[in-house]
Parts: structure tokens; sequence; C-alpha cells
């Protein structure tokens, strides 16, 4: 099949778009039901909030209309695939992650995906890296005892007389060029003592003075400008310079989460090459939507907790020692009263709601920058790569000269494999496509769906040719769009307290969401969900016992 092919397939529009809603020109209609606790926004945050908080009477409203936010899975004949979030950090015994895995009964139904990647790297960058890897083999002679190293050689040999695009490695073979900035790492795993907490605390293994020298640069500063990297307290300096390959690897990793090597700290893209590069990453089958999922069906069974998706907030009130909550549910005005608010959707919609938020509170809001993703899912007749977590794509600098290139896949993932449970032979292919650069945002939200869809599917082929799969197998592409989907922290922002400040609470208002910690992963999701829920408990406790519904009375 040609690789400019065009086919066509059966989708023909995004499956995620912003709800419609239009005005209506009538009071609210009054319900007499009294809250606890409203949270808005139903994703990790909003879903972890409420779990804490199960005890008390609880109302969840999200505009869309399935909960899960930017955790979301989907089915297809029954094979859970990722619509959103994939995957997340190997969870540690007592983190909060961890705890709430056991409690729905989760915990080590994950997979692991750390020796199971390929890396898909464009034939030409690789060949222009060879000095690199040659280098790297010379300091690692025992490599050359793999004979899997030698395979490699002969496919890019073969790669470039034939000009296939991708050349396809296990990555573990890439060890060796990695060597260097693993040594580096070592010193910050969570156990060696000096982890680079985010969010940072008095308790961090950072103090204070070296988490801001860290944020005051940039991870391309730390490791690719030695004038710089000269001004960092000598213990925790690079020794050894890296190359353009380690680069390339860096800038897909951060890539997936938006992020660039120049825009991102020092301090926070170590935090994430740590879990993303150098760690075990692990994922649910269907994705982070498995534990939002379950999230749901468990708040389900409490009486306490009603949770209402289609259900966009427009107004919130601050009135005597409670608040009144507008929603617009069903072409209807809905009115509700609450103790507490908990604010688990983006701060920045926060800003068109509430008319209480300190001028201070606002700048800070608006400093926090959203980037947007979309997440393409490709169906296929049979399973493809059935033994294998994905394959990261690694192009360099070649990636700007191809169709859509602000969108490009950073990484793929192969979900049946997650699926112990699943055994028909129908395959889905997921692509994770963001915008990482900040002059192309907003671009997403224009895009033409058939021209993406498109690009989507030359890439698809470009994949599947190189672990060699025919593209015949294809059946259809459907892409969910994420506008302003992920947190981006820039530097200088964790040192000058941008999203503590952003973060405060407002008397019983209290803010949860990925944008609380400036990290979009699930970590930050459900820990940001985790505090606001204490929040809300200690308020709830100060109240006197007459003005709070409780559970029981519900």
């Amino acid at each position: 099949m040609s690789l400019n092919s065009v086919k066509k397939l059966p989708s023909e529009k995004y499956e995620v778009t912003q709800p419609d809603y239009y005005s209506i020109d009538c009071e609210p209609i009054k319900n007499q039901k009294h809250y606890d606790t409203v949270i808005v926004g139903g994703g990790l945050s909003g879903l972890s909030a409420a779990w804490q908080l199960k005890s008390y009477s609880v109302l969840l409203l999200d505009e869309r209309n399935k909960l899960g936010g930017n955790a979301r899975l989907e089915h297809r004949e029954g094979l859970r695939y990722a619509s959103a979030g994939s995957c997340f950090q190997n969870p540690i015994e007592g983190g909060e992650v961890a705890n709430l895995l056991h409690e729905l009964g989760l915990w080590k139904q994950w997979q692991a995906a750390d020796q199971e990647s390929l890396v898909l790297f464009d034939t030409k960058r690789l060949l222009k890296g060879m000095g690199e890897v040659c280098m790297a083999l010379v300091n690692q002679p025992t490599a050359l005892l793999n004979p899997a190293m030698y395979k490699l050689s002969f496919d890019l040999i073969k790669g470039a007389i034939m000009n296939k695009p991708f050349i396809v490695s296990p990555k573990k073979l890439g060890d060796p060029v990695f060597a260097k900035l693993f040594k580096y790492l070592e010193q910050f795993k969570p156990v060696s003592g000096k982890y680079p907490a985010v969010p940072w605390s008095e308790e961090c293994d950072w103090s204070r003075q070296e988490m801001e020298l860290f944020d005051s640069i940039s991870l391309h500063d730390l490791f690719f400008d030695p004038t710089i990297r000269e001004r960092l307290p000598a213990s925790l300096q690079p020794n050894d310079e890296l190359g353009e390959l380690v680069k390339d690897a860096i800038e897909t990793t951060l890539r997936v989460e938006c992020l660039s090597i120049k825009d991102v700290s020092a301090y926070v893209g170590l935090h994430f090459l740590l879990g993303y590069l150098f760690g075990t990453l692990v994922t649910f089958p269907g994705g982070n939507g498995f534990l939002s999922e379950n999230l749901k069906t468990q708040l389900a069974k409490q009486p306490s907790c009603n949770c209402q998706p289609n259900a966009k907030v427009i107004a919130i009130e601050e009135v005597g020692s409670g608040y009144e909550v507008v929603y617009m549910q069903d072409d209807a005005l809905f009115k509700v009263t609450a103790s507490t608010v908990i604010w688990a959707a983006p701060k920045y919609v926060a800003q068109q709601v509430l008319n209480n938020i300190p001028n201070n509170q606002r700048q800070a809001i608006s400093e926090i920058e959203h980037r947007d993703y979309c997440i393409a899912n490709v169906f296929l007749k049979k399973a493809v790569l059935k033994s294998h977590f994905g394959g990261y794509v690694i192009e360099g600098a070649n990636i700007n000269k191809k169709p859509y290139s602000w969108c490009r896949s950073g990484v793929c993932l192969v979900a049946n494999w997650k699926d112990k449970s699943f055994d028909k032979d129908i395959g889905v292919l997921t692509l994770l496509k963001p915008v990482f650069g900040g002059k192309d945002q907003g671009k997403l939200k224009e895009a033409s769906f058939e021209k993406l869809q498109q690009s989507t599917y030359q890439e698809a082929i470009l994949m599947l040719n190189a672990v060699g799969v025919t593209p015949d197998l294809i059946e259809d592409i459907k892409i969910w769009r994420w506008n302003k989907g992920l947190v981006v922290p820039k530097v200088g922002q964790l040192k000058n307290d941008v999203f503590v400040k952003a973060s405060m609470s407002i008397n019983g208002l209290f803010f949860a969401n990925q944008d609380t910690n400036g990290l979009g992963n699930l970590e930050s999701a459900v820990g940001a969900g985790f505090k606001a829920a204490e929040q809300a408990k200690k308020w709830l406790e100060t109240q006197q016992p007459g003005n709070i519904a409780s559970a029981a009375s519900a």
C-alpha cells in the first residue's frame, strides 16, 4: 500500500468536542436539597475527592456526557482501550495512589511496561547518530555480546538501502546510549534521598534553595549548556556530556506531556524523567480510565453521593455560611445549596463562574498554561504486537517536515495485551498526539477532522510497516480532541509558588484538578482531589451540626 494512500474511513467527526450550551431566559429551578459538598468537575480529581467524602452528602457535576475527564476509556466489542490518559508510575506502598487502589480492590491489576516497549527510530536520524551509538558501545562493550545488537545493525543497513522510514528496536538495546543519563538520574530515585518531589514541600529531599536554583533554569540548560551547569552545586551537576540521540529521547519523553525541553524547568523535568524514562510505567486495561470507571461504579453504590454528567455550572455564590450553585442540565437551570464547594475543573474556567477570587489569585491562575492534545485510536482487523506495551517514536528534527507536524505521535500504545480477559482477535493501536509547541496551541480546535484523520492514517501505515504488519488491517480511526487538556509547568513557576497561589482556598471553596500541582498526570490529579477533600472535611467540622446535611439524613 502506498504511503500516500487515502482511505475512506467510517468515522467522520471528533469523538470529544466541547459541549454546546445555550442561554436560557428563565429563573433557576430551586432544588431544596442541601449538600455538604458540591464538586465541580468529574475527572480523577473530582472523583477522588468524592471518594474521600463518601461519608458526607456530595453532589458531583460535570459538563461532559461521561465522567472521567482526562482519564477515560472506551470499548470496541468488549475490548477496553484508552481515549485519554494511558499510564502512570508504579505505585509505592503507602502512597496516595496505592492506598486508593487498595481501597478499590485494584492493587496489582496493572501491567508494567518497562521491558516490553519498542523504539521506532527515524532511519535517517539513527544513521546520523551512529557515531554516538558507537562511542556508547565502546564505553559499554558487554552490550556487543547481545545478538540483538547485530540484528539492529543489519536492520539499519537494510533500512537505509531500502529507504525504510523507521527502524524498530527493543527499548533495552538503547541502554548503552543512555548510560550517562541513567547514571546521573540514579541519584534522584525515590529511595535515594534526593527525589525531586512535585509539589515541593518542607519535607522534600531538596532544600528550598536547591529547588529554586533548579527551577530557575530549563532542563535543556541543565544538560546542554555548560556555562549554566557550572553554576550549580558540584554534587548535583551532570558530569558527562550527552549526545543528540539522548536529547531527542528526552524531548520525546516530555512531548507525551505536551512539554518541551526548553520551557520545562530542570527540577520539574528531572521529576518527569525519573518516572517516564528511568522509572517503571504501568497501565490498566483501557488506561487510566479503568480507575475512573471503577471510582464511578463504587460511588454509584454510595447513597450519599450523587454524580451528574451533562451538568454545566453557571454560577457559584457565597451566601451566609454556605454556597448557592446554579447549573444547567437538560435545557433547564437548577439551584442547590452546599456547605462547601470543591472546584475540580480547570481554574481558568473558574474565573468565569466565581466572582470572589482575589486579584492576586486571578493573576496566578492566568499564568498557568494549558496545552492541547488528542488521542487517535486505530481500529485493526487483527490484534498486533500483543506481547509489547507499544512503541516510542523518535523522529528528531525530521518531525517538522511532515504533515500536521505540530500534532505528530510521540508514542503509540497497543491496548490488547493489557486486557487479559479479552480473547477476540481484533486490535486497537492508540496514538498519543500532543501539541507541545506554545505557538501551535489553538490549532487543534480549528483542525479539519478529515485532514487530521488522514495524517494519522499515514502515521499508522509507517508504524505498522516498521513492525512488519500490513496496513490493510486498518478499519477505522477515531479521534478524541482535548483542547487545553494538559497543564504545563514552566521555568520559574514552582519557585514563584504560582500553583500554590492559584490554589488557595477561598473560605469554604477549595481547588483540586491537575493544575493544582502543575502536573498533568494521574498521581497529581488523585493527590489534588485528596487534598481538597481533607480541606473540605476540616471546614465541615467547624460548622454547627445543624448546618450539616449528614449522609445519614440524606
